[in-house]
């Protein structure tokens, strides 16, 4: 019997190396949904989200910004555009020159049309299996398109005003997109002034479980120095366990 050669440095040299593995994003579908009407809400909803996605693309993590609202996203961004996901979708250029990569190269940004937010949907569904995290903002208040955004998405953010009853906006989203899915169960963020947060967020808790079923979960206040990570981490844990349910 002939006896192995010893492993030598030439002979390990010679031996193919494994293929690393390929890398897989996790392909989260984010909604954003603002229900106030005031627009420093809203400004205060777009800042959050654009610090929710710098934090992620700070990890590592792909992500995807996609612009519903005219452009205000992208300016605040401070992303100059020319091209459009609306351009890409009827041909009128390559998608590649509709995505626009920021200073941090895991971190892409693109306008969409507020109106198409439901046409889209499977076109922002297929954009999302390329990257981490892709989160479509639209504009405040709740179209039919954006329902079916919301209803579509694989988590949502929904911000809410915490004057006066301004979180029963919120419950009123709840309800009409409930309609549509039974199990949306959006993170919810208030916004407007700091002093009113806790407590509108444990009234909107108690309304939704007393009429609607299952309370949504509350992120913290748009304006919280921590909330990137903490809401990151939130829809990290609800995705990660929703597809553990479906695949049994």
């Amino acid at each position: 019997m002939r006896a192995r050669p010893p492993a030598t440095l030439n002979n390990l040299a010679n031996k193919p190396l494994p293929l690393a593995p390929s890398y897989v994003p996790a392909g989260r579908l984010v909604g954003v949904l603002c229900a106030a009407d005031e627009p420093s809400c809203h400004a205060q909803m777009l800042s959050a989200t654009l610090r929710l996605a710098r934090e992620a693309a700070s990890r590592g993590e792909t992500v995807l910004l996609l612009d519903g609202t005219d452009g205000a996203l992208m300016e605040a961004a401070g992303v100059l555009y020319s091209r459009t996901l609306d351009d890409f979708i009827d041909g009128r250029c390559e998608l590649r020159d509709a995505l626009f990569v920021t200073s941090n190269e895991h971190f892409s940004a693109g306008v969409i049309n507020p109106d198409r937010l439901s046409d889209t949907l499977g076109t922002m569904a297929g954009l999302s299996l390329a990257y981490d995290w892709v989160f479509t903002v639209g504009p405040a208040g709740l179209s039919s398109a954006q329902a079916s955004l919301a209803a579509g998405s694989d988590i949502c953010l929904l911000g809410y005003d915490t004057r006066v009853d301004g979180f029963m906006r919120a419950y009123w989203t709840v309800d009409a997109v409930r309609r549509r899915n039974r199990l949306w169960d959006p993170v919810t963020i208030s916004l407007g002034p700091l002093e009113d947060a806790a407590i509108t967020a444990l009234m909107l808790r108690d309304v939704v479980r007393d009429h609607l079923g299952a309370p949504t979960p509350y992120g913290g206040h748009a304006m919280d120095a921590g909330l990137p990570v903490s809401v990151l981490d939130k829809m990290r844990g609800i995705t990660d366990r929703a597809r553990i349910a479906r695949t049994g």
